[in-house]
């Protein structure tokens, strides 16, 4: 659950950062490109009003070495209009003469102008003087007036991609904050639902607490309470013959059998609340000691394989998978009938698999054992898979064995302290 609310934020997260930074870099270049633009413009006004204060001097003082400056002013003033056009990356084929991409246009026929200027200047002459100034003053008339919708039509294409770049930050904001409340909605559900999984968790624990004391209570009952009565009968009987002097020592013989046979079963009721061995070696040589001691009787052969299990637990979680796979065995003693039993402990990076199968007589359905109150082994194999936050999967058929598959995530509170 915790790794589920991480990865929404983190999504969350990294959603919101690279739309941020996609933004960022976006206005930077836009601002970029409106300066360099406006700058450009400036630069063209200047340089065109830089060869007009030349060819007013030349009308007045007829020199002709103005030429040159004026010149190179125009030539100036085209390359300025010619670099606009490359920094609004516009693609002149694809204009039309009402988008605001339209400037573009007037700057072609504004270059159109600024060549004709220096046409006729190339072609100047004194005797064509008058109606050489007819021309120029024309020319300075349209230029002019293609120069005053250039500036109205660039103001509007930079303000059309200002009011672009404004609604695609809009957009993201929106975005963003949409994903958070559906995060918020998805984070609440998920809590709703870890509670309701606590409650039943807990539920669960107490309900395999109290399995766990109903089967100590039978062992002792079944065991060592019945061998207990037999030695309170032996001592009744031994008081008896006493009294009528008789000879009592066979009856000593089968008290120190019986109060062997006690203390036997005492030490394997403790077994099962304690494993023996596992403070001492661990999960998987007490599982392996365990597999020898069922194997030794002879009823049915455990296979034990954990060659591919390399997690460092810690001792409670060990403690569950022990109980886990000891109430496999138990299970497979008590009800499958199965010869041969195959129990694989292994690990695929921090997620841990226990396979089970066996050869017995399987389960005729899985609803059934369940409710079925006598049979308590599966459902606490389950409720002790649960509590480490797994999963299961059981596949069974009568006469045709059983398989069940257990797994689980290692977290940070069931790895070795």
């Amino acid at each position: 659950m915790k790794r589920q609310v991480n990865i929404i934020l983190l999504v969350w997260g990294l959603f919101s950062f690279v739309g941020i930074l996609i933004t960022f870099q976006k206005g930077v270049r836009l601002e970029k490109k409106h300066v360099e633009i406006i700058e450009l413009t400036e630069k063209v006004k200047s340089e065109f009003f830089q060869a007009q204060i030349f060819q007013r001097d030349f009308f007045i003082t007829a020199d002709t070495a103005l030429f040159s400056p004026l010149i190179n002013n125009l030539n100036a003033a085209e390359k300025d209009l010619e670099e606009i056009i490359s920094i609004s990356e516009i693609d002149i084929k694809e204009i039309s003469s009402d988008s605001p991409e339209s400037f573009v246009l007037r700057i072609l026929k504004m270059q159109e102008y600024l060549t004709k200027i220096e046409t006729v200047f190339a072609a100047w002459s004194s005797e064509s003087r008058d109606v050489s100034q007819q021309q120029l003053n024309q020319i300075l008339l349209e230029y002019n007036r293609h120069f005053t919708e250039f500036e109205k039509g660039l103001q509007k294409y930079l303000s059309e991609e200002s009011l672009k770049y404004k609604k695609i930050v809009s957009v993201l904001v929106i975005g963003a904050f949409i994903i958070l409340i559906i995060s918020f909605a998805f984070i609440s559900r998920l809590m709703k639902v870890l509670k309701t999984t606590e409650r039943k968790l807990v539920e669960r624990n107490v309900e395999t607490e109290q399995n766990e004391r109903n089967r100590i209570a039978t062992d002792l009952h079944d065991g060592l309470g019945s061998l207990l009565s037999s030695i309170h009968l032996y001592i009744k009987i031994m008081e008896a013959e006493m009294k009528e002097g008789k000879d009592v020592s066979g009856h000593i013989s089968h008290l120190r059998q019986l109060s062997d046979l006690s203390l036997q079963n005492v030490k394997a009721v403790i077994g099962n609340l304690e494993p023996m061995f596992f403070n001492k070696y661990g999960l998987i040589v007490s599982v392996e000691r365990m597999c020898q001691r069922v194997n030794k009787m002879g009823l049915i052969h455990v296979d034990f394989d954990s060659a591919k299990f390399s997690v460092k637990l810690s001792r409670s979680t060990d403690l569950v998978i022990y109980r886990i796979i000891s109430e496999l065995v138990n299970n497979a003693m008590k009800h499958s009938q199965a010869k041969q039993v195959k129990i694989v402990l292994e690990n695929v990076k921090n997620k841990i698999f226990i396979h089970y199968t066996d050869d017995g007589v399987g389960i005729k359905s899985l609803d059934d054992t369940m409710n079925n109150n006598e049979k308590i082994g599966l459902k606490s194999i389950i409720y002790r898979i649960e509590l480490l936050g797994g999963k299961y999967e059981i596949k069974s058929q009568p006469g045709g064995g059983l398989a069940i598959n257990l797994w689980f995530w290692v977290t940070e509170w069931n790895r070795q302290e």
